[in-house]
């Protein structure tokens, strides 16, 4: 799977939920369990018994580490007994891989060693060299860096010799020569190789986890943090998936997004690391985790502590605003009063106008034509007066509906409601702004109804803009009404428009770039539209 098929904090919340269903996914690993053990206490012949003990070693190869020992070693036994040297070979190597996985490293070694691997067939050569390295990985990643280079020496020769002699379309072939590219810093090649190798694997499997934490490995060594902790968190879902107790991509994730400061988390996936390793029962895990759980558990601790004392400041903030709104629409209450006195008073005024115009009517034509238009100016103050007094009326409705709530809450306790109440989403403050800018367009066209035609006039023909008294202004057209009305400032311009500051300063050098004369006379020429007409 590709990176950008799923983004990051969306997979996070994928194993958020894998998380919260891990002991759905242990009990059906128990079922498959269980059955073996039935068919276990069935069988007496020892030829049958050995695959059954066989199938429950793998079963709690990642599972249960003790479980996992006790079932090889019983493989061995009966392998002994049944005086098969090939079951015997098998057994031997799939202990020291569960030795080392424990920890038992110099055990793991000693088994290994005594095994003669001139005498094995191809697969069990494979998985001879496979056991050997990983012995080697484990006790480099339990040394932490201590004294490693021996360790890493031996881990290279071993890795090589299973690169040899293993099909160059095998999974393994693909895990351990992506991992020899990545030490070697050929970091694309490794990366073909792994991304080819993703489409072979089956999801929820060991195979899947130990895939992605290699190319988590990649990445890491790359410096790419965020493709790290998304195949981190595709290996920990796999591991939850398939029951794996042991495992490290969880723990190492959550290290990382500790140093991102996301404490929650961290702490969430470092405990259910530890829970995994205490029910898997190995001291290699248990030391890791023991490292970092300290240092995680009390910046959690800390964290919930500063949360808390958020949540008080919050409340008292809301209790002050409370009283704020109280004041303001004690105000606003005042003010619309005032208004309303204002308008009748116009009102009369604008009626004693009406009849001086219709005066001067009489006197001279030429001056009636002047009256009016000051009477239809005059009739557009009294629109936008109405338009104020809508829109002063409407906001006092909100503001007393919003009294009543708060007041109701306040005293049912309800606090949560309010501090959700008080935080104005996206999409209120997009809405609240597209009303706004309409609201500027029809007022502005109302007053320059040929401020597009205008415009055009001083641009290309091919750069004009189509325009019908039906449509509002467009982003660049909004720019140069502000213009027109005297708002020259950028810094202005944006705050109105919540536009960047870069953004305005372009649709600017945009617009006059598309002048017949593209010259600093142009912002001039918008200013002065209009000044030669009458209002209409």
């Amino acid at each position: 799977m590709v990176f950008s098929q799923k983004p990051l904090d969306q997979l996070l919340v994928e194993l958020d939920n894998s998380i919260a269903k891990e002991k759905v996914f242990t009990h059906q690993k128990q079922l498959k369990i269980k059955n073996l053990l039935k068919q276990v206490s069935q069988t007496k012949d020892n030829s049958q018994l050995y695959p059954l003990y066989r199938d429950l070693s793998k079963q709690y190869e990642v599972f249960v580490a003790d479980s996992a020992q006790l079932y090889t070693v019983k493989a061995l036994e009966i392998a002994n007994k049944l005086n098969n040297q090939t079951f015997v070979i098998d057994s031997q190597i799939q202990l020291a891989r569960i030795k080392a996985k424990a920890g038992m490293f110099p055990f793991s070694l000693d088994i290994l060693n005594k095994i003669n691997k001139n005498k094995l067939q191809h697969q069990q050569l494979v998985d001879y060299y496979k056991a050997y390295l990983e012995v080697y990985i484990y006790w480099v990643e339990y040394q932490d860096g201590r004294e490693v280079n021996e360790l890493i020496k031996n881990k290279s020769i071993v890795q090589d010799s299973l690169i040899n002699i293993l099909p160059k379309d095998s999974y393994e072939y693909a895990i351990n020569y992506s991992v020899k590219y990545i030490e070697l810093k050929d970091f694309n090649k490794a990366e073909k190789i792994l991304l080819e190798a993703t489409d072979t694997v089956k999801p929820d499997t060991r195979e899947f986890s130990i895939l992605n934490s290699i190319l988590a490995y990649l990445y890491q060594e790359k410096k790419d943090r965020d493709k790290e902790k998304f195949y981190l968190a595709k290996s920990a879902i796999s591991d939850i998936h398939a029951a794996v107790k042991e495992n490290i991509s969880l723990r190492t994730l959550a290290i990382l997004l500790f140093d991102d400061g996301d404490i929650e988390r961290a702490n969430l996936y470092i405990k259910q690391s530890l829970e995994d390793a205490n029910f898997y029962n190995a001291r290699l895990r248990n030391i890791q985790i023991a490292r970092v759980l300290p240092i995680i558990d009390k910046a959690y601790q800390l964290d919930r502590e500063k949360q808390q004392k958020k949540l008080r400041l919050l409340l008292i903030v809301v209790s002050v605003l409370s009283v704020i709104l109280l004041i303001a629409i004690i105000f606003v209450i005042k003010q619309i009063q005032k208004v309303s006195k204002a308008k009748k008073e116009l009102t009369v005024i604008n009626s004693k106008l009406n009849e001086l115009n219709n005066e001067l009517q009489i006197a001279n034509e030429k001056q009636a034509l002047t009256n009016r238009s000051l009477a239809e100016a005059n009739h557009i103050k009294e629109e936008y007066i109405k338009s104020f007094l809508e829109i002063c009326t409407e906001y006092i409705d909100r503001l007393e509906n919003f009294k009543n709530i708060v007041n109701r809450k306040i005293k049912t306790g309800q606090t949560a409601d309010i501090i959700k109440m008080t935080t104005t989403s996206a999409q209120d403050s997009t809405k609240e702004l597209k009303e706004l800018y309409n609201n500027f367009d029809k007022a502005f066209l109302k007053i320059y109804p040929n401020f597009v035609a205008e415009i055009n006039k001083l641009l290309r023909p091919e750069e004009q803009y189509p325009f019908n008294n039906d449509q509002n202004l467009n982003q660049e057209l909004r720019v140069f009404a502000l213009i027109r009305l005297g708002v020259t400032n950028n810094n202005q311009i944006a705050t109105f428009l919540h536009y960047t500051l870069r953004t305005i300063y372009n649709y600017r050098s945009k617009v006059k770039s598309k002048a017949i004369h593209p010259d600093d006379n142009f912002e001039q020429l918008v200013q002065r539209i209009g000044i030669s007409e009458p209002l209409t």
